[in-house]
């Protein structure tokens, strides 16, 4: 039998090997729905943080770990801005989109994960996409952009800067002293 894959922990040792101030790792989680991985990411000493625009999953989190999470969008032009000014953080070691850029057209992933690239204090931004569409697209209900992760970072990513990895398999992040963007 085989050992069962730690993804959070994965994540906060990455995290770990890229945080560049003397403070735990930042890491912050654009669709963190309940609160799962921001959670298992303070069991590792991470300073983890998230938001989701649904304000249901967000409603449906244990209540101390609403501390560490707000209602935001990632097209949210300032949304690095309220990030900090919410958390009271200055810097952020890792942004992750989990399953997020789905509900989002090419263009609009594109301009939102330039706007946090750009920004001063951003460190490493790391992506999870889904190649099935999600639940409320297979129902009609929304529109959904599903690509898989080479085709979103082509679109969204030209200069090879993030980490781009399908949802539905293991993170296997670059090892400690390599620069993500070098990742093999």
């Amino acid at each position: 039998m085989g050992e069962r894959y730690d993804e959070v922990g994965e994540l906060a040792s990455f995290a770990g090997t890229v945080a560049t101030a003397e403070r735990d790792p930042v890491v912050v989680i654009a669709g963190c729905g309940a609160g799962a991985t921001i959670e298992g990411l303070r069991e590792h000493d991470v300073a983890a943080y998230g938001f989701d625009t649904s304000r249901s999953a967000l409603d449906a989190m244990d209540e101390a770990t609403r501390e560490w999470a707000i209602e935001a969008d990632l097209r949210d032009d300032d949304l690095v801005a309220s990030l900090r000014e919410a958390f009271g953080i200055d810097g952020i070691d890792v942004f992750v989109t989990e399953c997020v850029l789905s509900f989002l057209t090419v263009e609009e992933a594109t301009d939102a994960l330039a706007g946090i690239r750009d920004t001063d204090g951003v460190g490493v931004l790391a992506h999870r996409v889904r190649i099935d569409p999600p639940i409320a697209a297979q129902n009609g209900d929304i529109d959904a952009t599903v690509l898989p992760p080479a085709k979103w970072q082509a679109a969204c990513d030209p200069a090879d800067a993030d980490i781009w990895r399908d949802g539905l398999e293991q993170w296997k992040l670059p090892p400690s002293g390599t620069d993500p963007a070098d990742e093999t």
